[in-house]
């Protein structure tokens, strides 16, 4: 089998100081419309002013910096005839849709909201990167462009919990995933392993369960957590590329780290250790104890005041059978299921439990702080809650998860681990596999992703909420290999959850990506290359 690696020779890639006319052949996602205009191309020296709305005023920013690290221009040019002109639409359909116009007398961008302005300079930026991706772009070929995006959220979920990412370094992810339109980062912030967000009421937390030594294999230690602060200066960093933070609290499982601070949240207040290897444990949360609604609530009274987002994840994976064995035979629990009406011995009525703990908690969190609930999909768990968003993603379990959608009117995210768990490898032994063996997502199998699930217009206008694509740290040992899987296959992401299915295709993509790991190499960025690239030669 062909091995993935990363080589320059591979890429050919070309000197930083070479330059050449920019065509459209390099745009991820691809625009909706685009059209080549006629006419001379721009040259970006001749740029002599920029003209944008007060409101814009970040935009312009990236603008500013776009131009220095592509064109290498830092003062505008006093006798230039060119304009750059940012500007707000309202009359375009979408919140995120855009317009760019490039000719010899300057560029238009125009959107509905300042996010769709955004997204029409990260596709001038590209414009800007030719087919060798040298540093510097002298023009650039007339082109006009109409495009809007065919989902809202396009996410990558990012886990700290397993192998903890210094905010320094987590802040990194951010400026790459949105040169490419993705715009939601997920913070997998509790799990068995840690927990890596500051809670003020209960300072056990940060004492107890945010260090360990070992993840399966890796006999390392591994610590760390994030204050509040930082939450909240990253929050306030990330909208300035328009991505909004979305934190996840696991429950009723993966939160042994918060049992292990707290016993009395599991049935019969055990005593666990924080666990050093990957699974499902069979210590949940206790559905039948009032500390465990205390505890969750003052949980998010105080993530409401760090995360603006209006959603906020709450687990639910992995806590069915045989988990859910603690639930049995829990005194408490079995009162619950009496008050309840549950009259069932065995488990399998103990799924109401769990629907019991998510409806309180939902309630919270919809009626004190406007929140939107998001789950991971079980078969197991029955029911969706009226207005909650739920993700499907156990491999070859998206066809129930997305009839449950259609079923309950309920929104769906599209995170299938057939395409979208990107920790995966893109080829056998490309990465430690010692702890379960993890199965291969090549990268045409990811590009083969479509969304839509191939129901149609209605499921995408009345269910589809968005794309994720995952990068669980069970085997991620450093935030340099969280881009190494991460990338290329973000790019194909961005490209299923931005583009419309019809403008898509597999040797098109690879051509237009091309440009993009030439340039993702001069800068720096760590990624896997693809063995396709190979046959491009």
């Amino acid at each position: 089998m062909k091995k993935i690696f990363l080589s320059i020779a591979l890429l050919c890639a070309a000197s930083w100081v070479a330059s050449t006319v920019a065509t459209a052949q390099n745009l991820v996602p691809i625009p909706l419309k685009m059209a080549s205009a006629q006419g001379q191309p721009l040259v970006w020296q001749n740029v002599g002013q920029i003209n944008c709305p007060d409101e814009l005023a970040n935009e312009k920013a990236h603008l500013l910096r776009i131009l220095a690290d592509r064109a290498g221009i830092t003062t505008l040019n006093d006798n230039g005839t060119a304009q750059i002109t940012l500007s707000i639409d309202t009359s375009l359909n979408d919140d995120e849709a855009y317009t760019l116009s490039i000719d010899e007398n300057g560029v238009n961008i125009a959107g509905k909201t300042a996010a769709g302005v955004f997204y029409g300079i990260m596709t001038m930026e590209q414009l800007m990167i030719d087919d060798n991706a040298s540093a510097r772009c002298i023009e650039t070929n007339p082109i006009t462009i109409e495009d809007a995006p065919r989902t809202h959220v396009r996410e990558l979920m990012v886990d700290p919990c397993r192998i903890f990412v210094p905010y320094e370094r987590l802040k990194e992810i951010v400026p790459e995933m949105a040169r490419y339109k993705l715009n939601s980062i997920h913070l997998h912030l509790v799990d068995d392993q840690a927990w890596r967000i500051e809670i003020k009421k209960y300072p056990q937390l940060i004492e107890k369960s945010t260090s360990r030594v070992g993840m399966d294999d890796m006999l390392i230690p591994i610590s760390g957590y994030y204050t509040q602060e930082q939450m909240k200066d990253f929050v306030k960093y990330c909208a300035q590329y328009h991505v909004m933070v979305v934190p996840e609290i696991e429950m009723p499982g993966h939160e042994v780290a918060a049992i292990h601070a707290f016993p009395e949240l599991t049935c019969g207040g055990k005593q666990v250790p924080i666990r050093t290897t990957c699974g499902v444990s069979n210590e949940l949360l206790c559905p039948g104890n009032e500390f465990t609604y205390e505890f969750l609530g003052n949980v998010f009274r105080e993530l409401a005041d760090v995360f603006p987002c209006k959603y906020v994840h709450l687990g639910g994976d992995e806590a069915g059978n045989p988990a859910l064995d603690c639930w049995t035979t829990c005194e408490k629990d079995k009162k619950l299921k009496k008050k309840l009406g549950i009259t069932t011995t065995d488990r399998s009525e103990n799924w109401k439990l769990q629907k019991y703990m998510f409806d309180r908690v939902i309630d919270t969190l919809r009626t004190k702080y406007d929140k939107v609930p998001m789950f991971w999909y079980e078969t197991d768990f029955k029911e969706i809650q009226e207005g909650c968003v739920t993700f499907a993603w156990r491999n070859g379990l998206t066809e129930p998860a997305v009839q449950a959608a259609i079923d309950n009117n309920a929104k769906i995210m599209m995170c299938p681990g057939d395409y979208c768990y990107f920790d995966y490898p893109m080829a056998s032994g490309d990465m430690p596999e010692v702890n379960w063996g993890m199965p291969v997502r090549t990268f045409e199998t990811v590009y083969q992703f479509d969304p839509g699930w191939g129901k149609g217009e209605e499921f995408e206008k009345n269910n589809l909420f968005g794309v994720a694509g995952t990068l669980w740290s069970e085997s991620i040992n450093s935030p340099e290999r969280i881009f190494y899987q991460a990338y290329p296959r973000s790019l194909i992401l961005a490209e299923a959850g931005w583009s419309a299915q019809k403008n898509r295709s597999w040797k098109g993509f690879l051509k237009r990506s091309r440009p993009l790991m030439l340039d993702l190499q001069h800068r720096g960025i760590t990624f896997s290359m693809p063995t396709e690239y190979i046959d491009l030669q």
